[in-house]
């Protein structure tokens, strides 16, 4: 995203409360463990790999959250 990345955007869904409390997968090219721990502070539901992506993982994580 040219703006705003996903961590940023997570940040914002977070603290509206109209969006609060959306589900938020974050789908990223960021693999470092760093990256997944500041995907879980910042409020994500799940953490997907571009790398590693596999479309059965993101249907059983979408699964998992509705």
């Amino acid at each position: 995203m040219p703006q705003v990345d996903g961590f940023e955007l997570t940040v914002k869904l977070r603290n509206n409360t109209s969006t609060a409390e959306i589900p938020i997968i974050l789908v990223t090219a960021r693999g470092s463990d760093d990256d997944k721990e500041r995907g879980v502070q910042v409020g994500a539901n799940g953490y997907i790999v571009k790398g590693s992506f596999d479309q059965a993982n993101l249907l059983d994580t979408i699964a998992q959250l509705v």
